[in-house]
Parts: structure tokens; C-alpha cells; sequence
């Protein structure tokens, strides 16, 4: 049996809103540091600093979410509380 890891919660991702929040949940339930970077102007995943890998995951789950700027990502983050961890 395989050990859990954090990119097993993409797997049910299809690009629906409350899936893309599930997936944030997930990740902060694995441990990882998801925040929205001003810069980026999308959710970033902390690992992306040593591993780029999950940048365009984290574009997509942003997109479904509707975040572009700090005012969307405040926004999505109240309606499903994103840094609920």
C-alpha cells in the first residue's frame, strides 16, 4: 500500500469552484503553504520556490476559484475559507 502524498488531491479536480477550495483544503492538510502572491497575482504553492512543477495547478485551481488580485482571493477565501488550517 502507498503512503498518501499531497498531489493525490488533484486527482478529483475537473475545474469546478468547490473542487478547486476541496484541493486547497487537502494540500493544508498535508502540510504545504498556499498563499496568493501579489506578484504571480494566482495562489502559490510554497515548493514552487525549489519545485516550479506545481505553478500551472495552482494557475488552474486560482482560475476555477476566480482569483486574479488580492480583492478576488479575499473574497474566495471568505466564501470558502481557504486559510481555514
Amino acid at each position: 500500500m502507498t503512503k498518501p502524498h499531497f498531489t493525490d488531491c488533484f486527482k478529483h479536480f475537473h475545474g469546478e469552484e468547490e473542487e478547486a477550495a476541496e484541493v486547497i483544503h487537502c494540500l493544508k492538510k498535508f502540510g504545504e503553504q498556499i498563499y496568493f502572491d501579489d506578484k504571480a497575482g494566482r495562489l502559490v504553492m510554497g515548493r514552487e520556490k525549489y519545485d516550479p512543477d506545481q505553478g500551472e495547478m495552482m494557475g488552474k485551481l486560482s482560475s476555477a476559484l476566480g482569483i486574479r488580485d488580492r480583492q478576488t482571493y479575499e473574497l474566495a477565501d471568505r466564501k470558502f475559507n481557504l486559510t481555514m488550517y
